[in-house]
């Protein structure tokens, strides 16, 4: 691989409706931090990078022309043992840390919030750590959901015992599931006004689950955030790319480790270990995985989102943000501190873009430790059979 920096390619044009109507938002961090095996997520799985740390984020999104404030995901619920049935089997048996300090409800609290004036919720998918306890909000926040979400998932536990929902979520309370025009596409995926004034659109990104959807919320006329959901889990899964290839030194203004890194950092410590190491300055660190029994629900139409959001990376004006991204934990402004409005003139896209470097593996050896040590209940490590017999005591 040569020293000197590979030239990008143009990025390709988004086609995003032109509007003057913005939304404020802050991004949010549910406390829900989360350790998975990597080869769920990930291929091919590096030594050392065995498993995934995620911590987890959620967007208050303001829309103050209108009056109007939605939350799009929720995290996870703190009583995590009290989702459904099939929800809380799931967590038993395929995460080996999970630790929640506070519902979502409580950060919005602390920070000045009154969580009873939220209009609306959207769940980016089904999955216990983005739906967090809906039913901690009032029944006029409307539920906004994806494209076959009532078919596989309505009316919820207990009226139908396989499903991951809670009926109760859904009683009093109205629920739309989002339907597209796939003539109305920004970038590759069809978008939806959720607004109708050009402020804050969903999006249709299929693969990792059913009714996958993302946001894109406009923060200044020109700038954008891109809410990615679980779109992908780690940020070497759409980084680095033809658009925006990894530079030969990692700049000093990336929050890198620096117990591990000394800066400036050389990209070598990193593409020595890439997949494909010819083009390592130039793809993808990692593709979905094929895993059977990962967390995709689709992993070829995965890859295809993955593939679009690229197309988002690289446009200066959109900042992506997706639910797990830890690159973003030591760069952004959380909730209540400031907005994400404001990112393109703090030029965290920059810092944030390359920061999850430090979870990989350098020679083997693993990059940072485990966010959640253990399944966490109640404040205490607990193991699959103790949560067992905890439901079971309650019942």
């Amino acid at each position: 691989m040569a020293d000197d920096d590979v030239e990008p390619k143009s990025s390709p044009s988004l086609s995003i409706p032109q509007s003057n109507s913005t939304v404020e938002v802050h991004i949010v961090n549910t406390t829900t931090d989360i350790v998975v095996p990597a080869k769920a997520f990930i291929q091919p799985v590096q030594k050392g990078h065995e498993y995934m740390n995620l911590p987890t984020f959620a967007f208050l999104v303001k829309n103050k022309k209108l009056g109007k404030m939605i939350l799009f995901d929720l995290g996870c619920r703190k009583d995590w043992w009290n989702h459904s049935p099939a929800a809380h089997e799931s967590i038993q048996n395929r995460i080996p840390g999970l630790n929640i300090t506070k519902s979502i409800n409580e950060v919005l609290r602390e920070g000045g919030e009154d969580d009873s004036k939220v209009d609306a919720v959207v769940w980016s998918h089904w999955h216990w750590d983005h739906t967090g306890d809906i039913s901690l909000f009032p029944k006029s926040a409307d539920l906004y959901v994806g494209p076959g979400f009532g078919k596989a998932f309505m009316p919820g536990y207990p009226s139908r015992k396989d499903s991951p929902m809670l009926e109760h979520d859904f009683e009093g309370r109205m629920v739309h599931e989002v339907s597209f025009d796939p003539i109305n596409k920004i970038g590759n995926y069809p978008s939806f006004d959720l607004f109708g004034d050009g402020s804050f659109y969903i999006l249709d990104v299929p693969g990792h689950a059913v009714g996958h959807i993302a946001g894109l919320a406009r923060t200044t006329c020109d700038t954008f955030v891109f809410m990615g959901g679980d779109v992908c889990h780690f940020g070497g899964s759409f980084r680095p790319t033809t658009y925006k290839p990894l530079p030969t030194t990692i700049p000093e203004f990336v929050p890198l480790d620096k117990n591990r890194f000394h800066m400036p950092c050389p990209c070598s410590i990193f593409t020595s270990a890439h997949r494909d190491p010819p083009n390592a300055r130039t793809s993808t660190f990692y593709k979905v995985t094929q895993e059977p029994g990962g967390w995709y629900t689709d992993p070829a139409i995965a890859q295809e989102s993955v593939d679009r959001l690229e197309a988002f990376d690289a446009n200066e004006n959109v900042f992506v943000c997706v639910a797990h991204d830890g690159g973003l934990m030591d760069v952004v402004d959380w909730f209540p501190k400031g907005t994400l409005n404001t990112w393109k003139q703090k030029g965290w896209k920059a810092r944030s873009q390359w920061g999850f470097l430090n979870e990989l593996p350098i020679d083997g050896k693993p990059g940072r430790p485990w966010i959640a040590p253990r399944l966490i209940m109640e404040g205490k490590a607990v193991s699959g059979n103790d949560v067992k017999l905890h439901i079971e005591a309650s019942l």
